[in-house]
């Protein structure tokens, strides 16, 4: 059967070699997500088409990470052919709740509208009765909670009394049941990391620190006026150190903005010194984006944020900080957005298929796709905005149909897509750079250019 070069490939311009001598070069194959060095000659040919001369043990090797595939496979089809059905699994199911509409921060670029408030008795039955049902859904295999906000540790009584149900349906089930928490951290304490990690199933913490403390102080004010970055660590470092948490996973994300950037390497810096070089702590360092309101004074431009980033990866690297060079995994279900397993359900009692609509005055307002109080229990949320992405993709509503990064990416974020934003992420825009990382991170040298003028034999 003819053969050729996957679309979605992406092979690096540089040469690497090898202690003995070899020359290699990077390979990223993004229908896989598998990055693999091959002899640069084997890379000219697959680039030339030259199949042939690929040698069979080689050629079986790439045609596992699918670098490889038959000359007349309509890729793009086979890629979203997986990605629909990612989507249409309803084995497992996720959940993502606010247990309250306020958040004890004012973040200059959050588009979110913050409001003092409890929720109602009927609410939260409703809240409880969906996702009881859907545990109790024979297809249902796991179910998954994510504590949302706001600032979900304002409701922090909300989530143990929640959870408490959940867990003890699931276990009554035999099903499996986790939770994430998506937090500011500010209100955490041990005690309360415990009852959430051991009680309520949360096994992962995604928490937000946009710099050293004097830095995050300011991006990330505290509406009391006080300050968070001291607290916040100080909790992060009792976490590490407790045994009974060894199983719990942090998340440390960093908003990057024309405000902060110049003091991402002093936070990285003070994030090692801190302790949280280890392999229980993840670091994810992200550009400022619209949220629904307008950030365009402090949005970098991704092709900047790109460029530094790339300083920032070499720098944790030599920290000892954990982060991905490239991406692991190929996008299955890309988000919420795009697939009828997962809804959030507002503080309000609106149901959102998108992460970025709960909270916003102007979504908020329109009521989402129903009521929790309303929907039927055993039906899937009704559909939203972005469920047609994957025919949008297909028709070539936007660039993503031809982008070989589409695999691992899957759009990245229709609601900006559609909002006339491009969400490329970053490493559409340094992937021969992060090749070099790789390639530094494995002990190849770059191949010195040859002089011009010199002989090559």
């Amino acid at each position: 059967m003819p053969e050729r070069k996957s679309d979605y490939v992406h092979v690096s311009d540089g040469t690497y070699v090898t202690g003995g001598g070899d020359e290699l070069r990077m390979l990223f194959a993004t229908r896989t997500a598998s990055a693999v060095a091959v002899p640069a000659p084997v890379a000219q040919a697959l680039i030339d088409g030259r199949i042939g001369d690929i040698a069979p043990d080689v050629a079986e090797g790439l045609r596992q990470v699918e670098a490889l595939v038959p000359a007349d496979e309509p890729e793009l089809g086979t890629v979203l052919s997986r990605q629909r059905a990612a989507a249409k699994k309803t084995d497992r199911l996720t959940y993502v709740l606010l247990p309250t509409s306020y958040c004890n921060m004012g973040c200059g670029y959050c588009g979110q509208e913050h409001l003092r408030g409890r929720l109602t008795q009927d609410h939260r039955q409703a809240v409880v009765d969906r996702v009881l049902a859907g545990l109790a859904e024979p297809s249902t295999q796991r179910v998954r909670v994510v504590w949302f906000g706001g600032e979900p540790m304002v409701g922090y009584a909300v989530i143990r009394s929640l959870s408490e149900k959940f867990v003890a349906e699931a276990e009554r089930l035999g099903k499996r049941y986790d939770a994430h928490i998506v937090t500011n951290g500010s209100l955490l304490n041990l005690e309360k990391v415990r009852v959430l990690h051991h009680e309520c199933r949360v096994r992962r913490f995604d928490i937000t620190l946009d710099g050293p403390a004097r830095i995050h102080d300011v991006h990330r004010p505290l509406k009391n006026g006080k300050k968070s970055f001291d607290h916040i660590t100080s909790t992060l470092q009792e976490v590490l150190a407790a045994d009974d948490l060894a199983g719990m996973q942090l998340v440390l994300r960093t908003n990057v903005d024309v405000q902060n950037i110049e003091w991402v390497d002093e936070y990285l810096d003070t994030i090692a010194g801190l302790g949280f070089a280890t392999d229980r702590v993840f670091m994810n360092v992200a550009p400022v984006y619209s949220w629904g309101n307008d950030v365009s004074a402090l949005e970098l431009e991704r092709a900047k944020f790109a460029a530094r980033e790339i300083e920032w990866m070499r720098r944790m690297r030599d920290l000892g900080l954990r982060f991905d060079v490239v991406p692991r995994h190929v996008v299955g279900a890309l988000c919420t957005a795009v697939t009828k397993s997962k809804e959030i359900i507002s503080s309000t009692g609106n149901v959102f298929s998108c992460s970025e609509y709960p909270l916003l005055p102007e979504h908020e307002a329109g009521g989402g796709l129903g009521k929790v109080t309303s929907l039927p229990l055993m039906v899937r949320r009704p559909d939203g905005p972005f469920d047609d992405w994957h025919n949008a993709v297909e028709s070539g509503e936007t660039p993503c149909q031809k982008c070989r990064m589409y695999p691992i990416c899957g759009g990245a974020c229709p609601k900006q897509w559609r909002e006339g934003n491009v969400p490329c992420p970053s490493y559409k825009y340094n992937m021969q750079e992060r090749f070099d990382l790789i390639a530094e991170l494995n002990g190849l040298s770059p191949k010195p250019p040859v002089a011009v003028g010199a002989s090559s034999t």
